[in-house]
């Protein structure tokens, strides 16, 4: 049933008859009910669907990252923008096979730049050793940009990350994995944040690499 808040002549909240009334921001609006379908989803829609489920728990794991990361954003939330994103270029097969293409993996967007040569190695005690090149210093690439190492486990399916890693002049960052981690080959990403922390650089996919 509706409710009218201000009188005969004032907006109301609640479903009348098709339509429906609310109030945004102190606007009062009405919209129709949606209409019910029993035609069955196309492929189309089931692949968008499972586009959908399979990102929205999964990217959670990265969700302070990408507030702060995912730049650039004209008319999302850095979390939808994201979403987005990745169901559009970061999925691998054909519905019903679809997987995530963890190479093309966004979860930090921005105009910092990146690094030279940048490869992830195992080192021993469960760890990865993160190491890359710098290019000329300049101020969308300063030797004192944070690195932020993330790392993702298909087995155990979990992140292990760290911000504020190393520096980028140090030019090496060593991340310690769990101990459930050990003997399983992980995806390994590298990214850099302005001192400042207002501007991010876009993460770089480093492969696999088995924990030793």
């Amino acid at each position: 049933m509706g409710r009218i808040k201000k009188g005969i002549l004032g907006g109301f909240s609640g479903k009348v008859g098709t339509v429906v009334g609310a109030s945004w921001r102190g606007i009062d609006y009405m919209r129709s009910l949606p209409e019910t379908s029993n035609k069955p989803a196309t492929p189309a829609q089931l692949a968008q669907q499972n586009k959908m489920a399979m990102f929205r728990g999964f990217l959670l794991g990265l969700d302070d990252i990408i507030e702060r990361c995912f730049q650039n954003i004209k008319k999302y939330t850095p979390m939808n923008d994201a979403l987005s994103n990745n169901m559009l270029h970061a999925v691998a097969g054909v519905y019903p096979d679809q997987s995530i293409a963890f190479d093309q993996l966004l979860f930090s967007k921005g105009e910092l730049l990146g690094a030279w040569g940048a490869e992830a190695v195992a080192a021993t005690g469960n760890a990865i050793d993160f190491m890359w090149e710098n290019g000329r210093y300049s101020p969308l690439r300063s030797a004192t940009d944070q690195v932020t190492v993330v790392v993702y486990d298909p087995i155990a399916q979990q992140f292990c990350k760290l911000e504020n890693a190393a520096l980028r002049s140090e030019k090496i960052a060593r991340l310690i994995l769990p101990e459930t981690f050990k003997g399983h080959e992980v995806h390994c990403y590298l990214s850099f944040y302005s001192e400042g922390r207002e501007v991010a650089s876009t993460n770089e996919y480093l492969g696999l690499v088995e924990v030793v």
